[in-house]
């Protein structure tokens, strides 16, 4: 095929703000040709976003039976997302499906049986953050032994959601309908990051709360993690208030210097020599969006498989259970 053919399924704040314009600015390699959403409107405004005129549908089994379709991009709640991502794989359709992979491991399990029945078929679950290239670097930077021996890590965030803003309009996100509310919506894109710099995590301990009554179940979380590679760290994230003060990093401290992310920013300190880079465009769910492209047309890898993203989500349950029992709790790798 010369150019991947999709259809979009999901037309929130999302889809408009970063999957469609990515689409379109890789038109050269995909053609958007369908939209499916409840909202008439809302789908005609991603439409509007998008180089070439597409089919918009209100129904997610019609958009799926459409014959000159390659693959689907799904953008939906997230208890929405195991059903739907399900009914996606089933079609045979090559897939690329929002984070989290489900609202539990339970939930998500049952998806990677169904995708190992079309072994040909790429899955990706779109963690953006694997594409963010300061996080990338900074993984590379550690094998390389920039720091000496990785000895520990703190990652502190506060990431306010005050009324009206984009998320919190998604009600939804504000339900208490799925374990975590934002700590897990937002939180395994943490887990991503921390992973792809420090490896596997392997143990949890933490503590959760509700500081805000319009943030169910829980906004804040502090947690102490083990990795495989020995590094302990901790992290703590909160979206009830930000901080001026606060400067959102993941800092490690290692036998031989200290790396410090924030943002698109990687610092890094060895004794007096200190190195510093920031990384600008393309923004990282263009880059995810373009090697899912790549995948389907030429079966080349991607970093956003199945596996990563159960393992993502493993971490944050992990800490949510940890929270519940009181105990530290071990994070399932049996994936």
């Amino acid at each position: 095929m010369s150019r991947l053919r999709i259809g979009l399924i999901g037309a929130g704040t999302f889809m408009r703000k970063a999957h469609a314009p990515a689409w379109a600015a890789l038109a050269e390699r995909c053609q958007v040709v369908a939209v499916c959403s409840r909202s008439h409107e809302s789908a005609e405004a991603v439409a509007s976003l998008l180089p070439e005129p597409v089919t918009i549908y209100d129904h997610i089994p019609s958009l799926l039976a459409v014959e000159e379709l390659d693959a689907v991009d799904i953008v939906l709640p997230i208890p929405l997302m195991p059903e739907v991502t399900a009914l996606a794989l089933e079609s045979g359709l090559h897939v690329v499906s929002e984070k989290p992979i489900a609202p539990t491991l339970a939930q998500a399990r049952p998806l990677l049986e169904i995708h190992q029945q079309h072994p040909a078929q790429v899955w990706m679950v779109a963690e953006n953050w694997r594409y963010e290239e300061a996080f990338v670097h900074a993984g590379q930077a550690i094998r390389d032994g920039a720091i000496g021996r990785p000895l520990t890590c703190d990652f502190s965030l506060q990431l306010a959601v005050p009324p009206g803003s984009p998320n919190y309009r998604t009600a939804w996100r504000r339900s208490g309908g799925f374990p975590g509310g934002f700590l897990l919506d937002g939180g395994v894109h943490h887990a991503a990051g921390m992973r792809l710099v420090l490896g596997e995590v392997e143990r949890v301990a933490a503590v959760v709360a509700q500081q805000r009554d319009d943030l169910p179940p829980a906004d804040t979380l502090a947690a102490w993690l083990r990795f495989a590679n020995g590094v302990i760290g901790s992290y703590t994230v909160t979206y009830a208030s930000g901080s001026p003060l606060g400067d959102n990093s993941l800092h490690v401290t290692g036998t031989e210097g200290s790396l410090r992310l924030n943002g698109q920013k990687l610092v890094i300190q060895r004794g007096e020599e200190r190195m510093e880079e920031s990384f600008g465009l393309p923004y990282s769910t263009h880059r995810e969006l373009a090697a899912f492209v790549e995948s389907a047309l030429t079966g080349a890898p991607h970093r956003n498989s199945p596996q990563e993203a159960l393992a993502d989500l493993a971490v944050i349950e992990a800490m949510l259970a940890a929270a519940e029992s009181g105990a530290a709790e071990s994070v399932a790798s049996d994936f």
